[in-house]
């Protein structure tokens, strides 16, 4: 039966239930045993020759914004769906039918605390852009005096993506019951993460965050930047940035000398961000960057980025260099250090398909191209084998592949590696600068000595919380119920085998007094002792071959 929050939305569900049927996900319905009462097709299937993973695609766009942000994070998990699957999501673009104003300006309102005619001094009531998630408009503000793009969430769609996942979760959950062989998988954690991760983009003070901390970070200002925001005027769900006059690089059409400027500089900032800082854009394609009339790059909607550790970035100097050699076992020992294994690794099944993977790259290795695609295929490898790497190496390569074709956009003969190389250069150099793993060292054996010296606080803090009886063991035995029932049985054999003896000794003694009456010339109480004696014998002795 469904459960009380379906039945909350049960209309949701009808809806959601309707476009499965209407793309042929009928059985997939069935197996899940989902209530006949939603089984009532409401349109007919389509018809065509479309696969499995267009079928999806298309319903995911049919079902809304929440669905369609949700099918584009997970085209960012090679870990868990197939490549075509993938392939599909990545068509999936937000094509959202603009709201009237009046609609969002309670929204602004409340963020501002004020009419936004007391802040603006012009406001364009049209939209410039519309989203699955808001809606962006051209602004002047009073105060300041300039021109702003002004951010604003759609109305209650917090609510509707908190419902929607909520169904989510409940087909999540039968699928996971319905098909074993889905279980490694995990689906109602992988639920649980992209709810968590969309929450994340709805909170438009990450997004302005990320602005800062690359304007803060970035070392070429004269040549890229984010564009500024103004902090007073923002909140959760309304951000005014500075306005910025630029095209897509879509939409350009450069001097090539100009184009090849602008693309080696997407490139030396890209790798800057990767390499020196961790911090980079996490989808980073044409729409997302634009050219100013001073000839800078603009990188805008940094609503989705990513941040790789120190360690982290070590690691991919590693699987790089172990893939330029064709080390397939060096990159299956790096993919362990990468992930966390979900069970027990087959490594000689990884190794062979690591393998293919490598001869796939082999030419574009040579000349380090389809870095990104690379990436991509090593870590479905790695999560088809059970070891699950971290979101932000999958939102890096990504982010790889669509650097590298916004650049070709405007340089053909761009290439990334060789742009990147000094970055790689330095990152090395930062692994295996002597002073600094000396430093390190240092570090590290201050840090053990501060942990040996504070054993006998510990020790004594722990010896006081166990004489005051603060101190509780708690023993979890796998199987307990088992274990208690083996028990159980047999103090049942014992107690039965513990009658029996005193049976058989109450009836010896029965049998030598002689006492009336008998039978065959014994006395019949003792002879009926014995005969129920043997009965409980063979009861015993037949669950103790059945194991009961």
């Amino acid at each position: 039966m469904a459960s009380l929050h379906l039945l909350r939305d049960i209309e949701r569900v009808r809806e959601i239930v309707a476009v499965l049927l209407k793309y042929r996900f009928d059985e997939l319905l069935e197996q899940i045993e989902a209530p006949a009462t939603w089984l009532r097709r409401l349109a007919p299937a389509v018809k065509g020759p479309y696969t499995l993973w267009q079928r999806i695609r298309m319903a995911a766009e049919e079902l809304g914004p929440t669905f369609v942000k949700a099918a584009q994070l997970l085209s960012t998990r090679p870990d868990v769906l197939p490549r075509e699957l993938i392939e599909e999501f990545q068509r999936l673009r937000d094509q959202v039918t603009p709201l009237p104003f009046e609609q969002l300006e309670p929204e602004l309102e409340r963020s501002l605390g004020l009419p936004p005619d007391q802040i603006f001094a012009e406001f364009n009531r049209t939209p410039v852009a519309s989203g699955s998630l808001g809606q962006i408009y051209r602004a002047r503000l009073a105060k300041e005096d300039v021109i702003v793009a002004v951010k604003i969430q759609r109305p209650d769609l917090q609510q509707e993506v908190a419902a929607d996942f909520e169904i989510m979760a409940w087909f999540a959950e039968r699928i996971h019951q319905a098909f074993p062989r889905l279980r490694p998988l995990d689906l109602p954690t992988v639920i649980a993460q992209l709810k968590q991760a969309l929450l994340d983009e709805l909170d438009f003070t990450r997004e302005a965050r990320n602005a800062e901390l690359f304007n803060t970070l970035n070392q070429e200002p004269d040549q890229v930047f984010a564009p500024k925001v103004f902090r007073d005027y923002s909140s959760s769900r309304v951000i005014v940035m500075e306005w910025i006059e630029g095209r897509a690089i879509s939409d350009l059409d450069l001097a090539p000398e100009q184009a090849k400027a602008l693309a080696t500089a997407g490139g030396r900032s890209f790798f800057a961000q990767i390499a020196v800082t961790g911090f980079f854009h996490g989808d980073p394609h044409p729409g997302n960057l634009l050219v100013t009339p001073d000839g800078r790059l603009c990188f805008i909607d940094w609503g989705l980025a990513g941040q790789l550790t120190r360690q982290m970035r070590f690691h991919l100097i590693d699987l790089f260099s172990a893939c330029q050699e064709q080390d397939a076992e060096k990159v299956t020992h790096i993919a362990i250090q990468m992930g966390r294994g979900t069970h027990r690794i087959d490594r000689v099944r990884l190794e062979k398909q690591v393998v293919a993977v490598l001869f796939k790259y082999q030419q574009t290795l040579t000349r380090m191209q389809e870095l990104g695609h690379l990436i991509f295929e090593l870590i479905y490898v790695f999560g088809s084998n059970g070891i699950n790497v971290a979101r932000d190496y999958t939102l890096l390569a990504r982010a790889v592949i669509s650097i590298e074709q916004s650049a070709r956009q405007m340089d053909p003969q761009f290439n990334l590696a060789g742009v990147g190389e000094p970055y790689v250069r330095q990152l090395s150099w930062e692994r295996w600068n002597p002073w600094k793993i000396l430093r390190h060292s240092a570090e590290d054996i201050r840090e053990r000595l501060v942990t040996l010296a504070e054993i006998p606080q510990d020790m004594q803090r722990l010896l006081h919380r166990i004489e005051d009886g603060h101190v509780a063991v708690r023993l979890d035995h796998q199987n307990i119920d088992r274990l208690g029932n083996q028990i159980g049985h047999a103090f049942n054999r014992l107690s039965v085998a513990v009658i029996i003896a005193a049976l058989i000794v109450g009836s010896s003694l029965v049998i030598t007094t002689g006492v009336e009456p008998k039978l065959f010339g014994y006395p019949l109480l003792g002879v009926l002792g014995y005969v129920f004696s043997f009965g409980l014998g063979i009861y015993i002795v037949i669950g103790i071959l059945r194991g009961k």
